[in-house]
């Protein structure tokens, strides 16, 4: 993906999950919510999973559901590999495929004990950091962005002026109603 395209990407991702409505906390609650639910190996249920967590959880679900698209088809290396290299540390397993690999493919029990169970397991102990941060980096933007949002409202209310005795100041424009003649 070039430069320009990502920037809009991200540009577009940050201000979606600003304006989200609702509380900053249950904003920020439902991105971790997402985020840890995309470590995890369930692409493809992701966001049903992510948005049914925050409901249960009365999250936001719409945060829930962008916090999923961490994982996707271009990060999916990036995520999947360190966590199924961290699960089989954990469990001590072999970093390197098992002898007979396709073979191991067709027998279901030697497919999870060798390849899903690493996965979850680093998937899980990866969602704890990045929904912490995902949480805080979350909430800190929402509340940034809405501080902003009311501080441009409140200067459209006025207008800056300068007198000799005070400066430069700001003072209340006036409000003009529909149908009132200015005199």
């Amino acid at each position: 993906m070039k430069l320009p395209k990502l920037r809009k990407t991200l540009r577009y991702v940050y201000f979606r999950s600003v304006r989200v409505h609702g509380r900053p906390r249950e904003v920020a609650l439902g991105m971790a919510i997402g985020l840890a639910v995309g470590m995890t190996p369930t692409m493809g249920f992701q966001m049903l999973i992510a948005a049914a967590l925050a409901a249960l959880f009365g999250q936001s679900k719409i945060s829930a559901a962008l916090g999923v698209w961490i994982s996707n088809p271009v990060t999916a290396p990036l995520i999947y590999v360190p966590t199924y290299t961290l699960g089989a540390w954990v469990l001590g397993c072999p970093l390197r495929p098992p002898q007979g690999f396709l073979e191991t493919i067709t027998d279901l029990h030697d497919l999870t004990a060798s390849i899903f169970a690493p996965l979850w397991v680093g998937g899980l102990l990866a969602a704890v950091p990045v929904a912490i941060v995902g949480y805080w980096l979350t909430y800190q933007a929402v509340v940034a962005y809405r501080l902003k949002v009311r501080h441009r409202r409140a200067n459209r209310r006025h207008h800056w002026t300068w007198s000799a005795h005070d400066g430069w100041h700001r003072v209340n424009r006036p409000r003009h109603h529909k149908g009132a003649l200015d005199g």
